[in-house]
């Protein structure tokens, strides 16, 4: 950050921003028309010009924003595996986005001053365990031809983003840029998720009605743009944090947070419910910027708005749903395991992949046909052990304790008068809110992702290690050797 007020990140920048939101729904609208209305050669050949314009391109923001939402998802269209190009003959399809990390790379190392930020040692550390893991795997059974390793590249090269990205996005202006892009993603979202609803009809059946049956409403659990909505929670979180000169306005910040909080319970998915509920109460709980009274004003505007739904009787039934099945969960601590019949992961899941992992409590199974045969994503801890063992869960897990650790230290350095000091517990609440999905809904951390995953995750680390640099001076000068990651 290049001050401490976030004022100076305004002004001239936001015609920049206007530009990038043109370029990216441009970009979005051409990429449609490719994917589902060209043939495949010449959606391939435009895929490629994407790759070549981004790479010859200064806006990464725009560029990120616009390949997350290539594999995220954008209004019920593109998704995983859906906007690829054959590479190699004989080879499954590459997604673009996986290019796109390794231009990232490439990008990066062309840069002269290259930052080296504060918890990179540790991802050295990771880093190597993910090769020990490839080998572990060869040792603990690989069968299949060239594409079965193609699969374990494709699932490790995405952590390549967690070094380039702070090499890009290097100033908070970056992340304007970027967090601008996705909350509209997330507003988009959210009408398009109440459009599936309403007509029981997704997105995709306008353009090809043979690709999807109809939504079951009886059964609602449609979430669109999942990772967007993910990060661009933490986005508005982060900016709210700003206790003076904000470089969004409050007003929108907490139409996010709403939006991302309905989208969650909408899709009665109850893992996420509960870890947005946490983060956004103990998020309002610790930012100054949202006074009484303007805390006052989101519940009254909230509460009309619930009001206004439940008086649709198709919201009002979906909002009753998700409100059952959260009920639910209450009979797991009366020794229901299985919620009422509703949750398979503690009688059947976790048990299978418990009995997996203690063949080989220590490391794991790795990258093997024991891992790929048995993975579970649902039992996120217990898949992780399987996979790494003791070993490397308490590697990764003591990064994710090692990285709170000095973001809390960044918040106790920077000066009560910092506006951005309280920024800092906002990663913290956060990381705490997400390890809640990765445990009750769906893995999110390891060490094989997909970019989908990693994209998130590097934006995270990235933002992170451009608030504990703000931090470092106020170190006392005999303890400040090199500022890690310089400022703007």
């Amino acid at each position: 950050m290049a001050s401490d007020n976030p004022k100076r990140i305004t002004g001239r920048s936001e015609n920049t921003t206007g530009k990038s939101l043109v370029w990216f729904f441009a970009l979005v609208a051409v990429t449609f028309v490719t994917t589902y209305f060209a043939p495949p050669v010449i959606a391939s050949i435009w895929y490629a010009a994407l790759l070549v314009m981004y790479y010859f391109s200064d806006d990464e923001p725009l560029w990120l924003a616009f390949f997350l939402v290539t594999i995220d998802g954008f209004m019920g269209f593109f998704g995983l595996y859906e906007v690829s190009m054959q590479i190699l003959p004989g080879m499954p399809a590459v997604e673009i986005s996986q290019i796109y990390i390794l231009l990232t790379v490439v990008k990066a190392l062309q840069k002269k001053n290259r930052v080296k930020v504060f918890y990179i040692e540790y991802m050295q550390v990771l880093g190597g365990y993910v090769v020990f893991l490839i080998l572990w795997g060869q040792l603990m059974g690989l069968s299949g031809g060239l594409n079965v390793y193609f699969r374990v590249l494709k699932t490790t090269l995405p952590f390549l983003l967690f070094f380039s990205l702070p090499n890009l996005l290097t100033g908070i202006r970056d992340y304007k840029r970027f967090f601008s892009i996705i909350f509209i993603v997330i507003i988009l979202a959210l009408g398009t998720q109440l459009h599936t609803l309403f007509t029981g009809s997704h997105p995709l059946e306008t353009i090809s009605p043979d690709t999807t049956g109809s939504v079951d409403t009886d059964d609602f659990r449609v979430f669109y743009s999942v990772t967007a909505t993910l990060i661009g929670l933490f986005g508005a979180l982060f900016f709210l944090s700003m206790d003076r000169g904000g470089v969004f306005s409050i007003w929108v910040l907490l139409l996010i947070v709403f939006s991302s909080l309905m989208i969650a319970v909408i899709s009665a998915t109850r893992g996420w419910m509960i870890a947005f509920a946490i983060i956004t109460l103990l998020s309002l709980m610790t930012i100054r910027r949202v006074g009484p009274l303007k805390l006052a004003g989101f519940v009254v505007v909230t509460g009309l708005f619930v009001l206004l739904a439940l008086s649709n009787d198709t919201v009002s039934s979906q909002l009753k749903y998700s409100g059952e099945r959260l009920v639910k969960l209450e009979s797991v601590g009366e020794g229901d395991i299985t919620a009422e019949g509703t949750l398979q992961r503690l009688n059947i899941r976790k048990p299978r992949v418990i009995r997996i992992w203690k063949e080989n409590p220590l490391f794991g199974w790795g990258f093997s046909d024991v891992y790929y045969s048995n993975s579970d994503g649902h039992v996120g801890n217990f898949n992780l052990l399987m996979f790494s063992g003791v070993a490397g869960l308490s590697l990764l897990y003591g990064f994710l304790i090692y990285f709170s650790y000095m973001l809390y230290l960044s918040y106790r350095r920077l000066p009560r008068s910092s506006p951005v000091k309280r920024s800092g517990l906002i990663f913290l609440v956060f990381l705490a809110g997400w390890f809640v999905i990765h445990s009750t809904s769906g893995q999110q951390f390891g060490f094989s992702a997909i970019p989908l995953q990693a994209m998130p995750q590097a934006v995270f680390l990235s933002l992170g290690a451009l608030q504990y640099s703000n931090s470092l001076k106020y170190l006392p000068v005999k303890h400040v050797r090199q500022n890690p990651h310089p400022l703007p």
